[in-house]
C-alpha cells in the first residue's frame, strides 16, 4: 500500500504507475471521482468539475448533488440542500479505505493523509526546488518554460488548496510522509526503485514483527 504525493514537475504520473506495475498492485489515480460519481449515478467530469470548484474556494461546490439519502452522507435521513464538505470528505475516506485494503498505489488525493494511520502503508512525497521541476515538466511535456511555470502555479496551488481545505493540513509537512526524494535530482528511474524497495522492505520487516508477535517475542526454530 504506497501513497504518492507529488508536486508538480516531479514526475508523479509517470512514477506511480510504475511503482505500481512493479508491486503488482493496481494504480489509482483519477478512481476517486470516478468512485464518487459512480454512486452518485452522476457524471465523472461533474464531480471532477466539483473538485475543480473546491480546490478554487467556491462555497456551492456540492449544491448539485442534493438532496441525497443515507447511502452517500451515511446521515440516517434524507438530506435536503447543499452537502457538506464533511459529508464528502467522509465518503472520499471510505472509498480510499477499501482500495487499500486490497493494495494499491494511490497519486493524490490527500490519500496520505486519509490513510495515515493505514498499519500497511508507505507514504512517499516527489518534489524538488520549484524552477528545477518547471524545467523537466517543460522537457517531459514538450513545451515552454513559461507555459510550464503556469501550470506550476496553478497546478501547485489547487493542489494545496485542495488538501487544506478538505483536510486541514499542509502538503509539504515532512511528518505527512515516510520518504521524501527530489525526482528532479534523482531520475524517475531512480525514484521507482527506491519506493519499491521502500515498500519491500516495510512489508518485511512487517512480517518479521508478525512472526516475532506469534512466536511470543522470538523466532521459531525451523
Amino acid at each position: 500500500m504506497v501513497t504518492i504525493s507529488a508536486a508538480y514537475g516531479a514526475g508523479g504520473a509517470l512514477v506511480a504507475p510504475r511503482v505500481a506495475e512493479r508491486l503488482g498492485v493496481a494504480f489509482v489515480d483519477r478512481a476517486i471521482p470516478a468512485a464518487v460519481a459512480a454512486q452518485l449515478a452522476e457524471d465523472p467530469e461533474d464531480v471532477l468539475a466539483v473538485e475543480g470548484e473546491l480546490s478554487g474556494g467556491a462555497s456551492h461546490w456540492l449544491a448539485f448533488f442534493a438532496p441525497m439519502g443515507a447511502a452517500w452522507t451515511g446521515l440516517p435521513g434524507p438530506v435536503v440542500g447543499p452537502l457538506d464538505e464533511e459529508a464528502y470528505r467522509r465518503h472520499v475516506a471510505a472509498v480510499l479505505a477499501e482500495v487499500a485494503e486490497h493494495g494499491a498505489v494511490i497519486l493524490g488525493r490527500g490519500a496520505q493523509v486519509v490513510l495515515a494511520d493505514h498499519p500497511r502503508a508507505l507514504h512517499v512525497r516527489l518534489d524538488g526546488p520549484v524552477e528545477r521541476r518547471v524545467a523537466q515538466a517543460a522537457d517531459l511535456l514538450g513545451i515552454g518554460l513559461a507555459e510550464a511555470r503556469r501550470a506550476q502555479r496553478q497546478t501547485d496551488g489547487a493542489r494545496h488548496r485542495y488538501v487544506q481545505r478538505l483536510h486541514h493540513v499542509h502538503l509539504e509537512d515532512p511528518r505527512l510522509y515516510h520518504l521524501w526524494l527530489d525526482a528532479t535530482v534523482l531520475p524517475l528511474a531512480t525514484c521507482v526503485e527506491l519506493v519499491v524497495a521502500a515498500a519491500q522492505g516495510c512489508a518485511a520487516l512487517r512480517a518479521l514483527s508478525e512472526r516475532l508477535d506469534r512466536g511470543g517475542g522470538r523466532e521459531r526454530p525451523g
